[in-house]
C-alpha cells in the first residue's frame, strides 16, 4: 500500500498549501487574499484537536486547483469534514469535496454531499458514469469520518460514514480522467448567476488522502478508533467567523448581521426567560439568495446581539426539502415557544406550507437546538388563491382569551393580493377562519398580486385608545412596473368576525427608501407592552461587488410603532441609546452657520444624529457621507412649500448614478430629523410620521464628514450627535 494524495492541511495560516506526496505548493483561492473592501487576509483556519489545524472552506470564494491523480488499480479516499451547509435548494446537485470527473469524457471520480448531507460517490469508466449516495446524512456543524473504497480486482463500491458501511455496490470498472483536481469546487458547477457558482463546500476539513488499495472494514474501524476521541467541536469554530468582516468600510457595526454571507427578513421575535430572541433567512452558503435556512439572534435589549447556531434548516422528505422560509413565534400553551415557518417543496403545486418546531430543551435560555415536525400543520387548498403563493405566517395570542390567531399572505386570480386567518386553542391544530382582508388589483395595482410578510399589530396613544396596524409587503407574481414595497393600513380588528376593518382604501408606504426597509415582522413586546417591528435594511449594490464583500444585507434598527391624533407613529426604540459613545455636539438655539462650523470638526462612520429645525419656509435638509471637497454627499432635504422629504442619493458614489427617493411629509412645526448612520447604512425618522431608510458606499476613504442645509441664519433648535459604538466585538 503507498499514499498517493496527501492534503493534510496543516500549515494553520496563510494562503498557499501542501501536498505531501507530490510537493505542490497550491495556491488556496480565497475572496479575501486580496480584498477590495476591508484588509486582505488568509482563508480561515482553525485549531483541530486531530492534526493541528482544519481550513474552513467558506462555500462561495474557497477551493484549491491541482494537478490531476493517476489512480492505477484499487483506490481509498479518506477524508474528516465538518459541513456547516447543503445544497438543498437547487434541485438535484452535490457541494464537492474532491472532484476529478470527466462528466463529458465520463471518466475519473467525485466525492461529495448530496442535498440533505447524504454522502455521493460518482466514477466513470469511459463509458458510463455510475453514481452511489448513502441513504444515512451527515450531521450539520460536527466531524464525520468518511472513507470510500474501490476494489479493482472485484470492481464492488463501498462508503463508510464514521467507519460504518452505509453504501456497497459493483460496478463496471474505473478510468482515470485526465483533468485537474479540485477541492470544495465542483469541476462542472452549476450557475446560481453570471457571478456565483453552486455546489461549493461550505465547512472545515480536517485532510483528504487517496491510497492505492481498498481498505478493509477492519482497517476502516481501527483508523475511526484512532480518532473518534478527538472530534469535539466547538460551534464557534465551524460557524462563519464574526470577526472576519469587521473592518470592511461599508458593512454596518451597530446593526444585527450574520457573521457573513446573505440574509434576508428578521423574523419571529419572542421574549422567553430574560432573552429576546429573533431569526432570519440565512444563506450559510455565500452572499446570494439561495439555501434558506433560520439564522438565529439572542439579545439581553434588542440592541446587542448574539449569533447563534442556525435553528432551521431544509430537511430530506416531504415537508421541507427545498428551504425553511420566513413566520413568526408565540408563546404558546404551558409558555412553551413555538416557531411557525413556510415549508417549501418546490416539486409540488401547492409547495408551500406551516409547519411549527420547538425548543429541544426549555431550560436553555439561549433555545439553540429546535425540533421541526414531520408533517404541515396548516397545508394551501385548491381554494385559496395562487399555487405557490402561500407563505410567511403571522401569529398573535389573543390579549384576553387562550385563543392563538394565525394570518399567512397570498392572492387570489382575477381579484386580488390578501391575507387568510387561522384560529386555534392550542398552537397545534388550526381551524381555517376565512378571508381576513383583501384588495382589489384593479384599484390597487401597485399592491401587487399577492402579500409577503403580513402583520397585524396594536398600536396606542398616550389616552388609552387603540387601533391595529396591518403591514404588508407586495409581491408580483409576474413582471410589472410597480416596485415591490412595505405598505401599511390603519384600522381595527373585527375579532368577532375574524376580518380586518381599514380606516380608508388608500394605504400608505411605511418607508420612503424604495424597498430598502422591507421584510417586516414584528410583536408586542412584553416587557415593555410596546409594538416593536424589525425590516431588512436592503444593500444597493450589485453581485459583483457583494460577491467581493462576502456579504448581503443586514437587519434595520427596531422600530416603535404608536398612535398619535389617529395615526401612526414611528421611532427608534428608547433601549438604543446604549450605542452612544461620546457626545460630540450638543447645541441649541444656534444659527445654522455657527453650528456647521462645529461640524467640520465631526466626521466618522457609525454616528447618530438629531437635529430640529425652527419654523422655517426655506429648503433645509442634512449631508451625510461628505467628503471635504464635496464630490461625494448623500443628502436629506425637506421642503415645506411641497411638502416634500427625500434623500438624493445622485452624489452618494463618484462613478455611478444614483436616484432620489422621498414622498409626502405634512407638519406644522418645524421639520426634525432623527438620523443613524453606520457605514453603507442610513436611517431617517422624520418628525416620527415618516422613515427614509437608504444605502451609501461613497469610494472615497475620507467621505464621512456631515453638515446642516439652509440659509446660513436659519435657527437650529436642537443639534445633537454621536459617537456610536459596535455591537460586536473585534477578537486582538
Amino acid at each position: 500500500m503507498s499514499l498517493l494524495y496527501d492534503l493534510s492541511l496543516n500549515e494553520g495560516k496563510g494562503s498557499v498549501t501542501k501536498e505531501r506526496i507530490r510537493g505542490n505548493l497550491l495556491p488556496i483561492e480565497y475572496v479575501f487574499n486580496h480584498a477590495r473592501y476591508k484588509e486582505s487576509c488568509s482563508p480561515r483556519w482553525v485549531t483541530s484537536a486531530l492534526e493541528g489545524y482544519a481550513l474552513d472552506f467558506d462555500g462561495y470564494s474557497t477551493y484549491i486547483k491541482d494537478e490531476s491523480i493517476e489512480v492505477n488499480g484499487s483506490l481509498t479516499i479518506v477524508t474528516l469534514i465538518a459541513p456547516r451547509c447543503f445544497e438543498a435548494c437547487h434541485g438535484e446537485v452535490s457541494t464537492t469535496i474532491i472532484d476529478q470527473l470527466d462528466k463529458a469524457g465520463k471518466k475519473g471520480f467525485a466525492l461529495s454531499l448530496y442535498q440533505h448531507g447524504e454522502v455521493q460517490f460518482e466514477i466513470g469508466n469511459g463509458n458510463r458514469i455510475d453514481t452511489f449516495r448513502s441513504n444515512e446524512q451527515l450531521e450539520l456543524f460536527k466531524k464525520s469520518f468518511i472513507t470510500v473504497t474501490f476494489n479493482h480486482e472485484t470492481n464492488w463500491i463501498s462508503i463508510y460514514i464514521n467507519s460504518k458501511r452505509v453504501m456497497c455496490e459493483l460496478i463496471d470498472g474505473f478510468e482515470n480522467a485526465d483533468i485537474p483536481l479540485s477541492i470544495g469546487l465542483n469541476n462542472t458547477p452549476f450557475e446560481i448567476s453570471d457571478i456565483f457558482k453552486g455546489g461549493m463546500f461550505s465547512g472545515l476539513v480536517d485532510f483528504i488522502r487517496i491510497y492505492d488499495e481498498a481498505w478493509l472494514s477492519e482497517k476502516i474501524q481501527n483508523n475511526f478508533i484512532c480518532i473518534k476521541d478527538k472530534l469535539s467541536l466547538d460551534f464557534q469554530d465551524i460557524d462563519l467567523d464574526e470577526n472576519k468582516l469587521l473592518d470592511d468600510i461599508h458593512r454596518p457595526q451597530y446593526h444585527a448581521i450574520p457573521p457573513q454571507h446573505w440574509m434576508n427578513e428578521p423574523h419571529a421575535p419572542f421574549y422567553y426567560k430574560g432573552k429576546y430572541h429573533l431569526f432570519y433567512q440565512k444563506n450559510a452558503t455565500g452572499p446570494y439568495f439561495s439555501n434558506l435556512h433560520w439564522g438565529h439572534w439572542t439579545s439581553d435589549d434588542l440592541v446587542f446581539w448574539k449569533n447563534e447556531k442556525t435553528a432551521l434548516f431544509p430537511q430530506r422528505g416531504e415537508l421541507t426539502p427545498s428551504g425553511v422560509w420566513s413566520g413568526s413565534a408565540a408563546i404558546g400553551p404551558k409558555s412553551i415557544p413555538y416557531l411557525f415557518y413556510t415549508s417549501a417543496n418546490l416539486a409540488k403545486d401547492y409547495n408551500q406550507g406551516v409547519a411549527i418546531a420547538r425548543p429541544k430543551n426549555l431550560d436553555d435560555i439561549h433555545l439553540v437546538d429546535w425540533e421541526m415536525d414531520d408533517q404541515s400543520t396548516i397545508t394551501q387548498t385548491d381554494k385559496q388563491g395562487m399555487p405557490s403563493q402561500f407563505r410567511d405566517p403571522f401569529v398573535w395570542k389573543d390579549d384576553k382569551e387562550e385563543i392563538w390567531y394565525l394570518i399567512i399572505g397570498g392572492g387570489m386570480e382575477d381579484k386580488g393580493p390578501t391575507a387568510w386567518i387561522y384560529a386555534s386553542t392550542d398552537c397545534e391544530n388550526w381551524q381555517f377562519k376565512g378571508d381576513f382582508f383583501t384588495v382589489d388589483s384593479e384599484d390597487f395595482p401597485y399592491l401587487g398580486t399577492n402579500w409577503e410578510l403580513p402583520v397585524l399589530l396594536p398600536v396606542s396613544d398616550d389616552k388609552g385608545n387603540t387601533k391595529y396596524v396591518f403591514l404588508f409587503m407586495s409581491y408580483f407574481n409576474k413582471e410589472e412596473k410597480y416596485q415591490v414595497d412595505t405598505y401599511f393600513y390603519l384600522g381595527q380588528f373585527d375579532k368577532e368576525n375574524l376580518r380586518f376593518i381599514p380606516d380608508s382604501l388608500e394605504p400608505q408606504l411605511l418607508d420612503y427608501g424604495k424597498f430598502k426597509f422591507s421584510g417586516p415582522s414584528g410583536f408586542v413586546d412584553p416587557v415593555t407592552n410596546k409594538s416593536i417591528v424589525f425590516s431588512i435594511l436592503q444593500g444597493n449594490r450589485n453581485e459583483q461587488e457583494e460577491y467581493e464583500s462576502g456579504w448581503a444585507h443586514n437587519a434595520g434598527l427596531p422600530i416603535e410603532l404608536y398612535l398619535e391624533n389617529n395615526e401612526l407613529r414611528m421611532k427608534p426604540i428608547e433601549n438604543l441609546v446604549a450605542l452612544r459613545n461620546k457626545v460630540l455636539v450638543n447645541e441649541r438655539d444656534k444659527p445654522l452657520v455657527q453650528i456647521n462650523e462645529k461640524l467640520k470638526e465631526i466626521s466618522g462612520k457609525m454616528l447618530e444624529v438629531i437635529v430640529e429645525f425652527d419654523h422655517t419656509e426655506k429648503l433645509v435638509g442634512f449631508e451625510c457621507k461628505k467628503d471635504p471637497k464635496n464630490q461625494e454627499k448623500t443628502s436629506l432635504l425637506y421642503e415645506k412649500e411641497k411638502k416634500q422629504v427625500w434623500i438624493d442619493r445622485s452624489k452618494s458614489f463618484l462613478g455611478r448614478e444614483g436616484d432620489i427617493q422621498g414622498g409626502i411629509l405634512d407638519i406644522d412645526e418645524g421639520f426634525s430629523a432623527h438620523i443613524y448612520i453606520d457605514h453603507s447604512a442610513i436611517e431617517c425618522y422624520l418628525n416620527n410620521k415618516k422613515m427614509i431608510s437608504s444605502r451609501a458606499y461613497p469610494t472615497l476613504k475620507n467621505s464621512d464628514d456631515i453638515s446642516l442645509i439652509g440659509e446660513k441664519d436659519i435657527i437650529i433648535k436642537s443639534m445633537k450627535v454621536f459617537e456610536l459604538k459596535s455591537i460586536w466585538k473585534k477578537e486582538d
